[in-house]
């Protein structure tokens, strides 16, 4: 006897906005789904392409790795998908998306955290600093950039700050301040101040 695999699944169709299939049809093509085999099948309208969506598991009889075994996956995959849209009563405008996913694949990206995103405040209290000493560490070329600056300041992801901390040497006290040079023909001499104590 054959073992099963099981593929994690998400489908998304083309459409005219999340309002486009109402509560009871979703909830008719969720049902649909696991009458036709798929498994805990989750269902929503208005993704990015616009249509109806689902995101279920299927188990399809164990076969050596063969590339054949993906085409097999996702024509069996949307066939389940296309006739549990015609059972809950719901058109759309194509197929926009498919991906299958492995088991071992799909539970990482489930357990997977999702990535945060920090403003100035969020990155302060993070590093155990004021909002101005973020600012002296962004001049830092080891600091990470932000991905963007918005009306509200910049906007870091959590992700490349976690990798700034792990490596950031923290000296305790305030920074150095660094000798400026004297303007060029302004006549100060900087040795003469350093005697004096200035």
């Amino acid at each position: 006897m054959n073992e099963e695999l099981y593929f994690g699944v998400s489908i998304e169709t083309w459409g005219s906005g999340p309002n486009a299939v109402d509560d009871e049809r979703l909830g008719a093509l969720g049902w649909a789904l696991g009458e036709l085999g798929a498994a805990g099948p989750a269902v929503g309208s208005g993704g990015l392409a616009g249509g109806p969506g689902a995101t279920f598991g299927i188990y399809v009889p164990e076969e050596p790795a063969h590339p054949k075994v993906w085409t097999a996956v996702t024509q069996r995959a949307v066939a389940i998908f296309e006739d549990a849209c015609t059972k809950a009563g719901i058109a759309h405008d194509g197929i926009a998306h498919v991906e299958i996913l492995t088991e071992e694949y799909f539970d990482r990206e489930v357990e997977q955290e999702p990535e945060t995103y920090l403003g100035v405040s969020e990155v302060a209290r993070e590093l155990g600093v004021s909002r101005q000493r973020v600012a002296e560490l962004r001049r830092s070329e080891a600091f990470p950039a932000p991905i963007a600056d918005i009306a509200a300041g910049p906007v870091w992801k959590g992700s490349s700050l976690t990798r700034f901390i792990e490596g950031w040497e923290r000296r305790p006290g305030r920074p150095r301040k660094r000798p400026h040079p004297a303007p060029a023909g302004s006549g100060v001499d900087r040795a003469a101040l350093r005697w004096r104590g200035r």
